[in-house]
């Protein structure tokens, strides 16, 4: 039986209760997940300020390239799913077992993912209406003879996620380069995203620290 552990930044972590994803047509199991517990949510935001740490040791720069090469993995590479390996035609298959979607949808959602991540340089540039980037290291920069300031006020960035379309995982992606580690609760019928998501960006490089 395919089962998906939890992420405790990064690590995975096999939690005695699992839910059980049925596929959309038969109703057999198609994985286990591991469920997080209240106790063990708040046991790891403790250490959300250590986590941001790891992403604030390395530069805007770095992380915008490691973006780039987590594009190609998760598009095209064979990655960690449990103690298994995922290959991108596996993904399809697995996402649209357990939502219903067609392959086609979740290979074209997959695309759009992968646009966000190698394009990510120039989303950021939309975000900060072109506001030089380096600010995210530095914290002061001078603009037009006005000196801005730059603080991130979060230590994580938590969100509960959807099964209906792996597209709207492009939304929480400019965390990673904007240093804010990101803590996700995937959708129920939809686990697979966030978690090859999670797995391209540790593979790219990216501190495991990034992603629970």
């Amino acid at each position: 039986m395919l089962h998906l552990p939890i992420l405790r930044a990064g690590k995975p972590y096999r939690s005695l209760e699992v839910k059980k994803v049925p596929h959309f047509q038969t109703g057999e199991t198609v994985v286990e997940v591991s469920q997080a517990n209240r106790g063990l949510i708040a046991k790891d935001i403790a250490l959300a300020g250590q986590n941001k740490q790891a992403l604030a040791e390395l530069s805007v720069e770095e992380l915008i390239e490691i973006c780039k090469k987590a594009a190609d993995l998760f598009m095209n590479s064979d990655l960690p799913i449990g103690e298994d390996l995922q290959s991108p035609m596996d993904y399809g298959h697995q996402l649209s077992s357990s939502t219903g979607m067609p392959e086609s949808i979740c290979q074209g959602n997959m695309s759009k993912i992968s646009l966000v991540l190698r394009e990510m340089e120039a989303v950021l540039g939309g975000l900060t209406r072109g506001l030089d980037l380096s600010v995210l290291d530095s914290g002061w920069r001078s603009k037009n003879g006005q000196t801005l300031s730059y603080t991130c006020e979060a230590d994580a960035l938590g969100a509960v996620l959807p099964s209906n379309s792996p597209g709207v995982h492009s939304l929480w992606l400019p965390a990673i380069p904007l240093k804010v580690p990101l803590v996700l609760k995937p959708g129920s019928q939809e686990p697979w995203t966030p978690y090859r998501i999670a797995q391209a960006f540790m593979a790219a490089g990216c501190p495991p620290e990034a992603a629970s």
